[in-house]
């Protein structure tokens, strides 16, 4: 039997891809070998912090200095955001309460002063040129000025503020606990409704960006951020800088004086 030219250079064209078979699994496999070589290269730095022991409820603390001179022989750098949530008020809970009572809570929460704490319960080990970022509400500032005034200076900003919430409407008769009032008025703010004279929720995660943003570029200039803040908050800013390639090593930003901690290795 005659093969035409045509089917010639086809039987030739096969047995050159399938000579070639190997040569293509063989390339792949050393890109994958070298994406698991610099994942785990990523991943020993974030271990050595994760590993790192905190003997006080929260330590606020520089990078180590022997992981950043070995990441910067790579060309790399370590930076790191705290994201710590302020002290409790000194606000008094009942169990019940009207929808002006409730109200009247918001209020008081937002204004009051904090319950006096330990401030050795945070540990800080960071060079003094740092500047502390806290949120404009009266907890965070005082908490801020009570952990770092003596040495740090400390910028207040209202980007930083906690998330607002409106409180329902009811009949003044009706009463119900604190956390189902707050269930309610914040899961309908978060649905898009009862946001009147307020924030909606969609404006307050165009600003939850906005304060990531502004913390990666203290991070950038200082490699340690350290904002004092809110829960809702710090929980939101976790999360837009997870979406940026951030790594939680610690979440604990939602506890009062607790911390969320995230970190990035970038490039020099």
């Amino acid at each position: 039997m005659v093969l035409s030219q045509h089917k010639i250079r086809n039987l030739i064209t096969i047995k050159y891809c399938i000579k070639a078979i190997p040569i293509v699994v063989l390339g792949f496999f050393l890109l994958g070998c070298s994406a698991q070589s610099n994942l785990l290269r990523e991943k020993k730095p974030l271990e050595q912090i994760t590993k790192t022991k905190c003997v006080t409820f929260t330590c606020v603390s520089e990078i180590d200095s022997s992981l950043q001179a070995d990441l910067k022989k790579q060309g790399k750098q370590m930076l790191q955001i705290y994201l710590i949530r302020h002290a409790k008020p000194n606000v008094k809970k009942n169990w019940f309460y009207s929808a002006e009572e409730a109200i009247r809570y918001v209020i008081d929460y937002n204004s009051v002063p904090i319950i006096p704490f330990d401030p050795s319960l945070v540990a800080v080990n960071l060079r003094p040129n740092h500047i502390i970022y806290c949120s404009s509400l009266p907890r965070a500032q005082e908490t801020a000025l009570k952990i770092f005034g003596d040495t740090y200076t400390i910028v207040s900003d209202s980007v930083f503020r906690e998330f607002e919430i409106r409180m329902i409407s009811a009949n003044s008769f009706f009463k119900m606990p604190l956390g189902v009032w707050q269930a309610f008025s914040r899961g309908s703010w978060m649905l898009g409704f009862n946001h009147r004279d307020i924030e909606s929720h969609k404006e307050a995660k165009l600003r939850a960006q906005q304060a990531a943003e502004n913390l990666i570029k203290v991070a950038h200039d200082e490699e340690t951020a350290v904002l004092v803040a809110h829960g809702m908050l710090n929980g939101a800013i976790a999360k837009e800088l997870e979406k940026k390639g951030w790594k939680l090593i610690q979440k604990k930003g939602y506890v009062n004086l607790g911390a969320t901690i995230l970190v990035k290795i970038v490039d020099l």
